[in-house]
């Protein structure tokens, strides 16, 4: 049986059963199969849906902190060089209003290297992310996955939403203007918004046709091999051609 009943006065870290008995619910956590108190408050138990509850001396429910892998949607309320702040709206698909803040450093974006957190997230940008520790404030997220990042965002010009052109570049279709993000796998798409592929920065062409290397980084240095060996060749024909004053200066010593 559980090591509490309904009613008992309970604070954080105490254990009240084993997951076998009953399902963590608000206010509680589960920790290798232990189910323990996440805040102070009083047990309730419900054996028909077999869950225990940690609620106010009132019968309000306790907030109940993430857990580790928890999937948690939010908006970037804050972002930093090396860091962002993430406010969580809503907790495995359930709303979550409670205020909580996510933290998310650089490191845990994207396993590319990343100068600044301006390059892949920013202010009012919508995210999905996964909680990284349990019961802990702040709690830690990360984007790294391909389910995971910015689902949905604005133009930091106008305001406009911005559309997907290809992998993280984004496009504004009011100001034109060009930014990157580091977006999950469907984004947008809970928005209405489209993927425009065609909107893509365009690579610039080297073919032969539009690509002079004698225009770039000094390329006429092979024609101009050629001819400064062109002209060492007729320098030494040249010099091959006149007499050889050497052997008659000997000559003309020995004599």
């Amino acid at each position: 049986m559980a090591d509490v009943k309904s009613g008992d006065i309970v604070v954080p870290g105490d254990q009240l059963c084993v997951i076998e008995e009953l399902s963590p619910s608000y206010g509680t956590y589960e920790k290798d199969g232990i189910v323990f108190a996440a805040a102070p408050g009083a047990v309730s138990m419900d054996l028909k849906e077999r869950i225990i509850k940690v609620l106010q001396t009132d019968g309000k429910m306790k907030l109940a902190l993430p857990v580790k892998g928890d999937i948690l949607m939010g908006e970037v309320v804050n972002a930093y060089e090396q860091r962002a702040e993430i406010a969580v709206v809503r907790r495995n698909g359930e709303d979550f209003h409670s205020g909580l803040i996510g933290e998310i450093h650089i490191s845990n974006v994207t396993r590319r290297f990343i100068k600044s957190m301006h390059d892949v997230l920013r202010v009012s940008d919508i995210v999905r992310a996964v909680a990284l520790n349990t019961h802990e404030i702040p709690t830690t997220v990360s984007v790294i996955g391909p389910d995971l990042g910015v689902v949905f965002s604005r133009c930091s010009r106008c305001g406009h939403p911005l559309t997907l052109t290809t992998y993280n570049n984004m496009f504004c279709l009011r100001c034109e203007n060009r930014e990157t993000r580091e977006v999950a796998s469907d984004y947008g798409q809970n928005y209405g918004l489209e993927a425009r592929p065609d909107l893509a920065p365009r690579r610039r062409s080297y073919d032969n046709r539009d690509y002079d290397r004698g225009d770039h980084r000094g390329g006429r240095r092979f024609e101009g091999g050629r001819r400064e060996r062109d002209g060492d060749k007729r320098f030494s024909d040249r010099k091959s051609s006149r007499p050889d004053r050497r052997g008659s200066d000997t000559r003309r010593r020995r004599d």
